[in-house]
């Protein structure tokens, strides 16, 4: 009787067998065991923290726009446990800002957005626009005196790009407030677009392979010991922070009033209204977006147009920087009006 080689063994690798976890050692540079290379896996360990603890918060939230504010209220008042996991969301939030702008900075640093990989840059680029789009979106569904204020702005500047705006209106249809569409965009629209970059995402990752540099190679499976470790440290700063500064929620926003700022990700954006007033919205999206598209095109290779993308994108991130703290520092103002 030949015997079944598949047979027996170890239920570690039997389990790996079965779930083909040896397609995991596939060999990628050493260089990529380093925390620089490990910024947009961290980036990712953040959204999920997003998506488990945002699916928790929907259970509890309602998006009508008489009781958004009073379910938010009652959460933090009556629910300790769902509390943390609001200040949780919040935070990583923030960590999964910070991660996606540090991780672009570092791949812009060391060129990584080079032929063949073109393509992941632009995704990644794209995927910090959907990051904007929750902040924006989750802030507006506190209904507070921000979200409220944050929402204005978003239908000031709908009315200022003119029929591209229509969706961000209120009368775009009178069967659902905004309020209510703003969270239908928050917890599927947006969700559903982040997944389908993610994986594309990762595809190209995969078979493009990472930019570090060196001749050794080791396995992938490798890369993921350090990278679980990172994470792990991830989930408790979030989870320090989230006990050490819950987040606020204001009173219920009272429209016509603007005494707030913005998120803190969007400072540079308020920053820009102070000195261009409502068009700076638009105008300081647009330059920043509009730089991160073209960097593959104008940095191709070596020589003046790279040495001008390189200054180009230093300066701007020295001003993205010194524009939120301006905006942090300085008095309130007013916009909407302007």
């Amino acid at each position: 009787m030949t015997a079944d080689p598949h047979a027996g063994g170890s239920a570690p690798r039997a389990v790996a067998e079965r779930l083909a976890l040896g397609a995991l050692d596939y060999p990628i540079p050493a260089r990529a065991n380093q925390l620089d290379f490990m910024l947009g896996a961290l980036t990712l360990s953040a959204f999920v923290i997003l998506a488990l603890t945002g699916m928790v918060l929907t259970q509890f939230y309602n998006p009508a726009p008489l009781a958004a504010h009073d379910s938010v209220r009652y959460l933090i008042t009556s629910l300790p446990l769902i509390t943390l996991l609001r200040d949780v969301h919040v935070w990583s939030a923030s960590a999964a800002m910070v991660l996606v702008f540090t991780h672009l900075a570092a791949v812009f640093w060391r060129r990584g957005f080079r032929q063949p990989r073109e393509g992941l840059w632009w995704s990644g680029v794209l995927l910090l626009a959907l990051l904007f789009g929750l902040a924006f979106t989750g802030t507006v569904l506190r209904a507070d005196q921000e979200a409220v204020e944050a929402l204005a702005h978003a239908i000031a500047g709908a009315e200022l790009v003119g029929p591209l705006g229509a969706p961000f209106r209120p009368d775009f249809t009178p069967a659902s407030p905004l309020l209510t569409r703003t969270y239908g965009l928050h917890v599927s629209v947006l969700p559903i677009a982040l997944l389908a970059l993610v994986a594309l995402h990762l595809w190209l990752i995969r078979h493009l392979g990472v930019s570090a540099q060196g001749e050794t190679r080791v396995a992938f499976r490798t890369h993921l010991r350090p990278l679980g470790a990172f994470a792990l440290i991830l989930v408790a700063a979030v989870a320090a922070l989230a006990l050490a500064w819950p987040a606020d929620l204001l009173a219920a926003g009272i429209e016509g009033f603007e005494v707030t700022k913005p998120f803190w990700a969007f400072l540079w954006i308020y920053a820009a209204e102070n000195l261009f007033g409502m068009a700076g919205m638009l105008v300081a999206p647009a330059v920043l977006f509009g730089f991160l598209a073209l960097v593959p095109v104008t940095d191709r290779r070596d020589g003046p147009g790279a040495t001008v993308t390189r200054i180009a994108g230093i300066v701007l991130l020295f001003l993205l920087v010194a524009a939120i703290v301006y905006a942090a520092a300085a008095p309130g103002q007013t916009h909407l009006n302007m």
